[in-house]
């Protein structure tokens, strides 16, 4: 009995370490740092509105309120790339980093904050330019 609680103990602390590595979130400098590198994949959560309201350069605009555009957007990211993802405050865009480590993505980051924390910061935005489907998919 104590070996297959030991076994189980063990087995969840391995599940929440995996997770742990997949997913991390970050501040709006380390963040703008690390999307500069190439082979980075960098996704707007947020409604279409507010993405031509303003956005990161590079970004693309994957909406996390519509499920089957967003399934449809992570279809055509590469698993073994860092996913980047942002929404305005960061809670839409940590739903999504949880959902893109769950299906496998390894090295998932949000920014924390979201585009509210990059404003503030100082961090520039440009305006329109909606989306172009998933086959656009920014890979810096």
């Amino acid at each position: 009995m104590k070996t297959v609680f030991l076994s189980i103990v063990l087995l969840f602390s391995i599940t929440v370490s995996i997770f742990a590595q997949n997913k991390s979130g970050v501040k709006a400098e380390e963040f703008d740092t690390a999307i500069k590198k190439k082979g980075i994949q960098l996704l707007d959560v947020r409604r279409p509105a507010e993405y031509e309201e303003g956005h990161i350069k590079g970004s693309t605009l994957a909406n996390w309120e519509d499920k089957a555009e967003f399934e449809k957007h992570a279809q055509h990211l590469d698993k073994d790339k860092p996913v980047y993802v942002y929404c305005r405050s960061g809670k839409r865009s940590s739903a999504a980093a949880d959902f893109l480590s769950e299906k496998g993505f390894k090295n998932v980051v949000n920014l924390e904050g979201g585009i509210l924390g990059w404003k503030q910061e100082g961090k520039e935005v440009e305006a329109g330019q909606k989306s172009l489907g998933a086959a656009s998919v920014s890979q810096h």
